[in-house]
């Protein structure tokens, strides 16, 4: 969940990104509004140029997770996620484009949305994308352009299967017997 911003930033956007940021924002204003539906995309800037890449998913951690490992394996200049999702306004919640659209190097992702409202006559958009935060980057953590990325990712699972054992064993010491806890199902748009 996103929630819109009142004041306005000037995000510092590379021209390569702010290229791919406008792609996406038209790709997803044409799959919406001819059909209906969004696959989560990402766009990744590259030396070469552009690479789109779609993430199928039943769950938003199988979409995201789908999404770094790319981000590792290509290891790009820039990326633009994009999914149909939702923002809290002050009119309420409303439909919108979400792009997260990130530099490598960068702390944080850009978070922008394009609102929409769906009709009788089809979706009508919003004029133009506005800022709604930042978010957590995808690139692996601790990543720099001479590591593999996908080292780095894999280093972060291992260490959170490890996390994820330890809270287990403290679970089951602490009332005698071992369980599972299954993870909560997050869906997007």
């Amino acid at each position: 969940m996103a929630q819109a911003e009142s004041p306005t930033a000037e995000l510092m956007l590379t021209k390569s990104l702010r290229v791919a940021i406008d792609h996406a924002f038209r790709e997803g204003r044409t799959c919406l509004a001819e059909d209906g539906a969004l696959v989560p995309f990402t766009i990744i800037c590259t030396s070469d140029g552009y690479d789109i890449a779609d993430h199928p998913g039943t769950s938003a951690s199988d979409i995201y997770e789908s999404v770094k490992t790319l981000i590792a394996r290509e290891m790009p200049e820039a990326y633009t996620f994009v999914y149909d999702g939702f923002v809290d306004t002050d009119e309420g919640r409303r439909d919108a484009l979400i792009c997260e659209a990130a530099k490598r190097g960068d702390a944080t992702a850009y978070l922008l949305a394009q609102l929409y409202r769906t009709g009788e006559d089809g979706i009508a958009f919003d004029e133009a994308y506005v800022s709604v935060g930042t978010a957590r980057q995808l690139y692996p953590i601790g990543t720099k352009p001479i590591v593999s990325g996908l080292m780095a990712l894999e280093e972060e699972r291992r260490a959170a299967r490890q996390r994820e054992a330890g809270d287990a064993n403290e679970r089951a010491t602490a009332d005698g017997s071992a369980c599972d806890a299954a993870a909560p199902d997050v869906s997007m748009n």
